[in-house]
């Protein structure tokens, strides 16, 4: 089993976080977000295109001019989120299904002789739940999911005040799970609006916005499966908090009702109740999450 140590004191984490001046990257299937954080705060960004229909050689190269932009002789780490299959402890990506030429890419191997410092990779859902447990929600629990909810479903999981990531570093990979005639990622994320309704999670958004009514109902069966999606995470890990970020976190107040509804079917009410569950309120959380990488890891 692979973990990251959040070890129990999470005060010495961030106070070595404070005196460190470092890079987080959160990359996306059409964004790269490059931050330089100096004592937990963003002082500088950037947003670049990924252009992930490129070589590997191109995403690399996009990955590192990012990099260039912000960087400096005093900082001391870059911590890289990336969306899929991460072998962290080798600095490898595995698969990104977004970036179809992103298949066993060394990618600390290919940035550490250019900057020198340490570089340290993750899943970006795990980035994700780190941020949440050091700067936001999660601070106050010992257990955690993170649900990240936008083009995909992605989560990451803290367990006893550690980063969980399994055997192969495929824990918490809901989306993949099979429900009702496809799986959670097809009901739960971006893809439903598509593959159901014919348009994406914006243009219904929109309509929602203005009150139309048939927008507002498919919000609501949207709200229905991440309720059952929530039923599932609190049957497989009991978690004292769920967190939701992501782009359609921000329609919550669209899909809430249906959410609620679905849950209103759980069987074991005096759980759900002590489960607390909560909205990402920091847009930066993501990046502060991957920077705190190069702080965690050996």
């Amino acid at each position: 089993m692979h973990s990251t140590d959040i070890r129990s004191n999470v005060n010495q984490i961030v106070n070595k976080m404070i005196v460190n001046k470092v890079i987080g990257v959160d990359i996306g299937g059409t964004k790269m977000h490059f931050a330089l954080i100096r004592e937990g705060q963003v002082i500088k960004e950037l947003r670049i295109s990924t252009e992930a229909s490129g070589s590997k050689e191109t995403v690399l190269k996009h990955l590192e001019t990012g990099i260039r932009e912000l960087f400096d002789q005093s900082v001391q780490g870059i911590g890289i989120g990336v969306p899929g299959l991460v072998d962290a402890q080798n600095g490898i990506v595995r698969n990104v299904l977004n970036i179809p030429a992103w298949k066993d890419v060394a990618i600390s191997s290919y940035l550490e002789p250019i900057f020198h410092v340490p570089i340290r990779l993750e899943n970006d859902a795990n980035c994700f739940a780190l941020g949440e447990k050091f700067f936001g929600k999660a601070k106050p629990y010992q257990n955690v999911i993170c649900l990240s909810l936008g083009t995909g479903l992605g989560s990451g999981i803290i367990i006893d005040n550690k980063l969980y990531t399994g055997h192969q570093f495929m824990a918490g990979e809901f989306g993949g799970i099979k429900y009702l005639d496809s799986d959670y990622e097809t009901y739960c994320s971006g893809k439903f609006f598509n593959w159901k309704y014919g348009h994406d999670a914006l243009y219904y958004s929109e309509l929602a916005v203005q009150g139309d009514k048939g927008a507002l109902a498919i919000f609501r069966e949207f709200g229905f499966h991440i309720g059952q999606l929530i039923q599932a995470v609190i049957y497989a890990y009991g978690p004292q908090a769920i967190i939701l970020g992501g782009s359609l976190s921000k329609s919550f107040d669209f899909f809430r009702n249906g959410m609620d509804t679905s849950l209103a079917d759980f069987p074991h009410q005096h759980v759900l109740k002590g489960v607390h569950i909560n909205l990402s309120e920091n847009a930066f959380i993501p990046v502060l999450g991957a920077s705190t990488l190069t702080n965690l890891q050996p």
